[in-house]
């Protein structure tokens, strides 16, 4: 699902701005379908590669618990993660006045690979050699953790982060009254939520034109991205805003 989302955004150069997750757009704008949207997208293959490859390392994990137990787990993961990331952001703007995280995107599978490799070590107990290194296998998730925002410095910290913690608390059974009767009702719940959310977006695109049209791109390089023409240029008849990271910040730029 992942790949085929990743190659869908790729081919058709679809913006960041249309699907990623941003603490503003989700608790002020009430688009709560980003918290799903985000998830499962991806921009750079790599990013994809890297989580694919790691999410296939925790498959025996769905033999284990079974596919719908997997499942259950999956969809906890997926929401509860990015709840617990707009937790962190909402501290960090309010209580420690970072107030670029109001602003920043972000997206990817991270949060619920994570998650896997926690519930996944803590399940497999004992300790385990990590690049050579002998630790407790419970600890493997918090190495990987800073390994990946070494290699990685625009990494998601808080994200990676929240599918820790999540999947431990899984893990220590705080769910375990998340029975399947309980799981489709809020599934459904979820999706019926997701959709009327995303309803204004969808009426919008349809009045404008598809989301896929040019002016919509995938960020380039340089923190540049551009984002639908809304002014006019004296030379070509047409303005044009364009979003540019200023001090770690993304702000609109109008020529």
């Amino acid at each position: 699902l992942c790949t085929c989302i990743w190659f869908y955004l790729w081919n058709y150069d679809i913006s960041i701005e249309l699907f990623g997750y941003q603490y503003e757009k989700v608790v002020t704008g009430r688009q709560w379908w980003r918290v799903v949207s985000s998830s499962f997208a991806h921009q750079q293959p790599l990013h994809l590669i890297f989580n694919m490859v790691t999410l296939w390392n925790a498959a025996p994990m769905e033999i284990h618990l079974g596919s719908l137990r997997y499942m259950k787990y999956t969809f906890l993961l997926v929401i509860l993660s990015m709840v617990t990331v707009t937790a962190f952001y909402y501290a960090a703007i309010y209580f420690f006045d970072r107030t670029y995280y109001r602003h920043v995107y972000s997206l990817g599978y991270s949060c619920v690979v994570f998650g896997w490799m926690m519930y996944q070590c803590e399940v497999s107990g004992g300790t385990l050699s990590y690049f050579g290194l002998p630790m407790p296998a419970r600890l493997a998730p918090f190495a990987a953790l800073f390994l990946t925002q070494l290699i990685v410095p625009n990494a998601s910290f808080i994200g990676h982060l929240s599918g820790i913690i999540i999947g431990e608390l899984i893990f220590q059974g705080l769910f375990d009254w998340f029975v399947d009767s309980i799981f489709f009702v809020v599934l459904a719940i979820s999706v019926l939520a997701t959709l009327y959310t995303l309803r204004p977006m969808l009426s919008s695109n349809a009045s404008q034109g598809s989301v896929t049209s040019p002016d919509m791109r995938m960020s380039r390089p340089g923190g540049w991205m551009a984002v639908p023409n809304t002014s006019m240029d004296e030379e070509s008849g047409e303005r044009r805003t364009e979003m540019k990271v200023v001090d770690g910040v993304l702000v609109r730029v109008t020529r």
